[in-house]
This record gives C-alpha cells, structure tokens and sequence, in this order.
C-alpha cells in the first residue's frame, strides 16, 4: 500500500512538471513570437526605407555595394523571423493562406541562399535566383504577408470607419509627395506644395496638376503616379483588407463591421468575397481597356505599354492623368476615337460603382443560368437576380445625364467653339464632354474657347459627379435623383418619397439633404478663398476650378500651374475633402457613439 502511495505521488509530481514545463513554453513561445513580430516590422521598415533610397536617388559604386549587402541581411532577418512566426502560428492556418505562406518562404529561402554566396551563382538553378532585383521582390513580398496585421491593428482600434477611411487616404497622399519628391523620380526641380499637389490629385483621382505630368517627371515619378491613382481609385483600405484576406483567410467581427461601414454594405456576409470581385474586376477592366488602347496606338510613339497602361488606370479610376506632353489634345490622340472610345467607356464603367458592376453581373448571371436550364428543357431552381432600387436610380440618372449633356452642349457650341467641324466630330465631341464632366477630366478639345453656357453645364455636370462606391467625386448620381424627387414628391403633397416602388428612408433623404448643404458651404468657401489668393483670375474660370476640384474632375480653366502657393493650397483642401466625402469627413471628426434615449416633442416651424 505504501508503494503503491509512492506511485501515486510519483505520477503527480511528473503530471506537475509537466504542465509546469508545459506553461513555461507557453510562455517562450508567446515571448518568441512576440520578439520575431517586432523584429520583423521593425525590418520591414528598414527594408522600405533602404529601398526609397535606393530608387529614388543616384548612387556610386560603393554605395550600390553597401546596400547590396543591406538587402541581403535585410532578407535573412525578415526570412528568419516569418519563419519562426510561421511555425508557432501553423495550426491556426488555413489551407489557402498556409499554401500563400509557404510558397512565399521557399521562395525567399531560395532567394536567400542563392544570393549567400555559398552557391555557385553560374550554376543552371541557382543562377536564376540570383540578384539585387529578385532580393528585393523577395524582401517586399514578405514584408507583404504583414499586411493582414495592419488590418487587425486598425479594425482593433475603437474609432470611427469614416475617420479611418479620410485618414488611410491622408497617409498616402503624404507618402506619395515624399517619394514624388526624390531625386530620381522628377525631372525639374520642384517645391514640396507642387509635389503635394501632384500626390493629393492623384490619389483623390483628380486630374488637375500644378505641374506638366509628361515634362515634369521621370519613368519612375509617372510609376509612382500610377500607383497613387489605382490606390486612391480603390481605397486603401480595400487593398489593405484584400490583402488581409489573401494571407490569412479569416475575418473578425470588428473587420467586416469597418469594411461594412466603408463599403456601406447592407450585410456582412459576404464582404470580402465581394471585396475579392472588386479588385479582379477591376484589374479585368483596366486590362481589357490596356490591350484596346494598345492597338489604337501608332507603332510610332514610344513606350507604348506604359502608355496604354496609364491611360486605362486612369480613365477607369476616373482621374483624367495623361503622360501626353499636351494631354488627349495631342496631334493624333484627339482624332483616334478608338482610343477616345476605350476611354469613355472605361469613365463610364468606373463611375457606375462597384455595387451596381456587381449587381449587373448578378443579374446577367441568373439570366445566362435560366436560358441554358431553358435550352436544356430543364427548371431552375436558381432565383433569379433584378436590379434593386438604388442601381435603378443610378443607371437611369447616368444615362440621362450622359445623354443630355451631350445633348445640351451640342446645341449651345454647334456653331461656337465647334464651328467647322463635321457633324460627326460635334457630335462625338459633345458625347466625350458629358462623358468627362462627371469626374474623369479628360479633355480634348481647349475649353476656354468655349461660352459660359457651356461652362455652366459642365459645372453643374461635375457637381453632380458618378455614382456612390464609384472612383468617382461629386454629390453622386443617387443623391441628386432622391433629391430632385424628394422635392417633386414635395410638390405635389405626398408624405413619402417613392421610387421604384421602394419607399426612401427619411434618414436617407436627410443623408442626401446633408450632403447637398455641405457641398454648397464647402464649394463656397473654397470659391471665397480663391477670390481672395488670386484676385487677378476670372471669378468664373475660378468656381469652375473650385467645383473642378471638389468634384474630383480635373478639367481646369484657370490654369491651375499659374496659381499662386495660396490657391494651390486651397484646392488640395478641396480636392481632398471632395474625395472622401464632407459628411464623411465631418463624422469622423465629430461622430459620437452615444446612444440618445429620449426625444423632445415635436414643432411645426414655418419656412415659407
């Protein structure tokens, strides 16, 4: 009985050490994976840092050697310590994001050793592995898988989706007038205001610009332009929960709450698959629209695929960017209406919004469904997809819009600015500015020969804008139809506003009215501050340049490089407040969560 007593004690005891020792590399363990995460932000860091200043400025020989070896250290710390992560989070992994994960490491691996100078680079294998280049995709790439932990930071922190939106964008923008500043990525010499600009019409997916895109920077300044385009078209945060998704697969409640809040999104359910269609439908479009305006392009012009490139990020992302000397206007471009074509419909489609892309494709997708069934002989048991009220509002608007502006600026320019010009070229001129109006300011033909009818038009055009969840600027299509019937439904003494047989929300038309009241204060203001820092411009070209910049068109009048520091200034506030929205970017600032549990009664006040 003793002995077995012994046992017993025995058995406890190693139970106790065990779970001891257990706890303790626990312990380790969550110590370990802390150390290597912040090693390998602080890293990643470095890595960009090291790399900004690689690219953006001229080295020497010793210089390139000493960042040579920088990269590789840089790599064999980032390699090492994903690693160690890796194999302490592998269990909570899933397949798709493991399989990312582990490819980018073996990759990295052999990057690494390749580059060690333990193997013999000439050899078949090992030598296509080796150089400055490769280590330095391989250095990004793994930096990249990090993404997913910016994503958790924000989504963690308790402060309004709105706020998060306008600052994600304020980041960028100043990210962008660094790098736009560096040495090698301009041509001329420039003063920070000009390059802030640059960067803050870029990814505000303007057009207006203090400086000559084409005569002002490098291959690398317009790479970088372009970045900042596709960027601010999409949103920061769309590709920083892209990515998220991408490398890990999984979703937290407070994730899909800020992305719902982003994308104003009826649910949650499906976000980042919606999130997932957003971005290839967009890399589809713009690579459709590359290839045509590719083939439009004479043999002749040089850089033909940056070209094509550009073009069709900036036309899909609606920010009127060109890296033609003289824009759209130059000889050749403006009467290759293929081109022009290509670029219409890339405007068109970008500034639909990605909710309505996606419901038409819905829609088209039900019905292919039930026609093959049909063909078969067969029912469907799919449901069937249509169109809800607010794609309704905005397909409709846009095509009036479209149809009579072009419309309207036929009949007041036919025998002006477009006098001697065949029909057909009036008639495609006039469809091009109705097009380019709402938000893409694109421009071919010169705008201040034409009359101010035709200037009001466009300012009314451009105030209206695209459409919400678009890459476009302006009140939005929606907000203008609901306005205009709430008004009507007014009119005639009905107490709701129907359209589409859907009843508005009250707190939609309120939205709406919030929306129009802010543009209004915010144009005027804007309007007022430039009448007092260029008091030597046209009042006139001076609101169109106002609304121009709100609205996020691009499409200038008074010359926006021939504005003094003061005006330019003013427009990047306009530019900036115009493309994250007034009401979005006064919520953030002064949005209370506080729930309000009473009500005062009600008053009848007299307003007419």
């Amino acid at each position: 009985m003793p002995q077995n007593w012994n046992n017993k004690d025995s058995r406890e005891k190693i139970f106790k050490v065990l779970l001891y020792t257990s706890d303790i590399l626990k312990r380790i363990a969550a110590v370990l994976k802390s150390v290597s995460l912040t090693v390998f932000s602080l890293t990643a860091i470095l890595f960009f840092l090291v790399f900004t200043y690689y690219i953006g400025f001229v080295h020497d020989g010793e210089n390139i050697r000493k960042m040579t070896v920088a990269f590789r250290i840089i790599l064999f710390i980032l390699f090492l310590t994903r690693l160690i992560t890796g194999l302490l989070t592998l269990k909570k992994e899933k397949y798709l994001s493991l399989s990312l994960r582990i490819s980018i490491l073996v990759f990295s691996f052999v990057v690494l050793l390749s580059n060690s100078g333990y193997i013999d680079q000439d050899a078949p294998f090992w030598g296509r592995f080796y150089g400055n280049g490769l280590v330095i995709v391989a250095c990004f790439v793994l930096a990249i898988i990090e993404i997913a932990r910016l994503f958790d930071l924000i989504s963690s922190i308790n402060i309004p989706p709105s706020l998060v939106f306008s600052a994600s964008f304020f980041l960028i923008i100043l990210i962008g007038s660094g790098l736009l500043m560096l040495p090698n990525s301009r041509v001329i010499p420039m003063n920070y205001i000009d390059a802030l600009f640059t960067s803050v019409s870029s990814v505000c997916v303007t057009g207006l610009s203090a400086v000559n895109i084409a005569g002002s920077f490098t291959l690398m300044g317009k790479i970088i332009i372009l970045c900042l385009i596709q960027i601010g078209g999409l949103g920061m945060m769309t590709f920083t929960g892209f990515f998220s998704f991408i490398f890990t697969s999984r979703s937290t409640f407070q994730e899909r709450m800020l992305l719902q809040d982003i994308f104003s999104a009826e649910s949650m359910g499906n976000l980042f698959q919606i999130l997932i269609q957003i971005v290839l439908f967009t890399f589809l479009a713009e690579g459709v629209g590359t290839i045509i305006i590719y083939l439009s392009l004479s043999d002749e012009i040089g850089g033909k695929v940056f070209i094509s490139i550009f073009h069709s990020v900036s036309a899909f992302c609606n920010a009127g960017f060109s890296t033609f000397q003289d824009g759209l206007v130059a000889p050749g471009i403006s009467e290759n209406y293929v081109l022009l074509s290509a670029i219409m419909a890339l405007i068109i489609i970008g500034g639909l919004g990605f909710p309505v892309i996606l419901k038409l494709y819905a829609v088209a997708k039900s019905r292919i469904v039930k026609l093959v069934d049909t063909l078969k002989r067969r029912g469907s048991h799919s449901r069937r997809e249509a169109l809800d009220a607010g794609s309704k509002i905005v397909m409709r608007t846009t095509l009036f819009l479209l149809l009579a502006g072009a419309l309207i600026f036929y009949v007041v320019e036919r025998n002006t600015s477009m006098k001697g010009m065949e029909i057909g070229d009036k008639f495609f001129l006039s469809i091009f500015n109705s097009v380019t109006a709402r938000t893409a300011g694109f421009n071919i033909s010169n705008l201040t020969l034409i009359g101010y009818p035709a200037v009001f038009l466009i300012i009314f055009l451009m105030w209206i804008g695209a459409s919400p969840g678009s890459t476009g600027g302006g009140i939005k299509t929606s907000a203008f139809t609901i306005a205009v019937r709430a008004a009507w439904s007014n009119i005639r003494g009905k107490k709701t506003l129907e359209i589409a047989r859907r009843e508005i929300n009250p707190g939609t038309i309120n939205r709406v009215l919030s929306i129009i009241i802010l543009s209004i204060i915010v144009i005027g203001t804007g309007f007022f501050c430039l009448l007092l820092s260029d008091p030597e411009k046209n009042p006139v070209h001076l609101l169109f340049e106002t609304v121009s910049a709100f609205s996020t068109v691009g499409l200038s009048l008074a010359d926006t490089s021939t504005m003094s520091q003061a005006g330019k200034v003013v427009l990047i506030f306009m530019m900036f407040i115009g493309r994250v929205g007034p009401l979005t970017f006064l919520t953030g600032l002064f949005f209370s969560g506080r729930k309000k549990y009473y009500s005062y009664p009600c008053a009848d006040i007299a307003i007419n």
